[in-house]
């Protein structure tokens, strides 16, 4: 009994944040359903696919409102899938099995480095961080359900949250005690030197230059005039590829310029912040986009998509370089699993196995890597060194 009034509060927190995940996955729904198809994902209100009638409140509770209908509209009697709940459930279970691995006592992350640092703020203390893991979790899970139905990822969704993630890290740092050497760890994604944040901000500040100069059309964009559907010649493909190259020396010099720079210099704890969000953003993003560079010039053809960047950026942003690099090593096995499970059902089926574009094996690595850390990061010392 004892045990268990002990665990009430841990109970109760897990329950809130599970409602809080289940609220995020039904808006999940929403986006995944209209941004594809060009609709508002505001207005009109949440309506039957169908019918086209609005929902009134009470059949918009997160999983009870589908279990009280029998997952069907009450007017035109069309089912609803049930694929809407899943997603439901997998992002209450998510945000509950995230709060609870950082902050309850009994059940942290016991062996990992930063554990203590997530519980010695607590909730409160470590709040912006803590929304720029569950924005990431959200984010992640929206860009990849329209990934595996459309096959390309929303640069609009991965915007947001890689401007969410920089933010809210750097906010994190105005937390008192949140930068300490007292705490071990002394931050969640891994505060770095002097130099190394030099570098995170620098690239930083180079890509926003490139990207500025793509956005006025002073830097050309690869694949512009090329239809997704059509067979691109080899030779055209590694030439795009040079596009994209030119595109990277704007990170690379304001990399090392950064480096140079401000190696050195005593930074103040919100650059250091930034520089280290910045550099887990690069390193993340930036592992994919050498596979994509030399996948192309190998192959002839385009590999992997700029979606996969964005994506692994925005994660990079949140969980840091060295988690970003171990998903992006991890992501692989995972898609090698996809295609054995799948296939072997879809043989016993008597279907043909379904295809799974990249993204969704990235963000999924991104979520086992992170909360998994005290058992991964030890494999991960051995199999990769770091």
């Amino acid at each position: 009994m004892d045990r268990l009034v002990i665990l009430v509060p841990t109970l109760l927190q897990a329950a809130f944040f599970f409602a809080l995940g289940a609220c995020v996955g039904s808006f999940v729904n929403v986006i995944a359903w209209r941004w594809p198809r060009g609709q508002d994902i505001v207005n009109p209100p949440s309506r039957c696919g169908t019918c086209g009638r609005s929902l009134q409140w009470w059949e918009n509770v997160p999983v009870f409102s589908w279990i009280a209908l029998r997952g069907r509209c009450r007017t035109c009697g069309v089912q609803i899938g049930a694929v809407h709940v899943v997603i439901e459930l997998a992002a209450g279970a998510l945000f509950a099995a995230t709060v609870v691995l950082l902050f309850a006592g009994p059940f942290t992350m016991r062996g990992s480095p930063d554990a203590s640092w997530w519980i010695r703020l607590g909730g409160w203390g470590a709040a912006p961080a803590l929304f720029a893991v569950l924005w990431l979790w959200s984010s992640l899970l929206a860009a990849s359900l329209i990934d595996a139905e459309t096959g390309y990822i929303p640069l609009g969704i991965t915007s947001l949250a890689i401007a969410v993630g920089l933010v809210s890290m750097t906010a994190q740092s105005f937390v008192p005690l949140a930068v300490s050497e007292n705490l071990i760890g002394g931050w969640p994604s891994g505060l770095l030197s002097a130099m190394w944040c030099g570098i995170g901000i620098g690239g930083l500040a180079g890509t926003a230059l490139a990207a500025l100069l793509l956005w006025r059309g002073w830097l050309p964009r690869s694949f512009a005039t090329i239809d997704p559907l059509d067979d691109v010649p080899a030779s055209v493909a590694r030439f795009e590829m040079l596009r994209e190259i030119g595109f990277l020396l704007f990170p690379i010099a304001g990399c090392a310029i950064g480096g140079l720079v401000l190696r050195d210099v005593v930074l103040p704890a919100p650059l250091l912040a930034l520089g280290s969000s910045a550099l887990g953003l690069l390193v993340a993003a930036g592992a994919i986009w050498l596979t994509r560079i030399l996948g192309t010039l190998g192959f002839g053809r385009e590999a992997m998509g700029l979606g996969d960047v964005h994506l692994m950026a925005a994660a990079g942003a949140v969980i840091g370089w060295r988690d970003g690099l171990l998903a992006y090593l991890v992501a692989p096995f995972l898609a090698i699993l996809w295609v054995l499970c799948s296939g072997g059902v879809a043989r016993m089926r008597g279907k043909a196995a379904r295809e799974l574009p990249y993204g969704p094996h990235l963000a999924l690595a991104c979520v086992i890597v992170f909360l998994g850390r005290p058992w991964v990061g030890p494999m991960a010392r051995t199999l990769f060194g770091f």
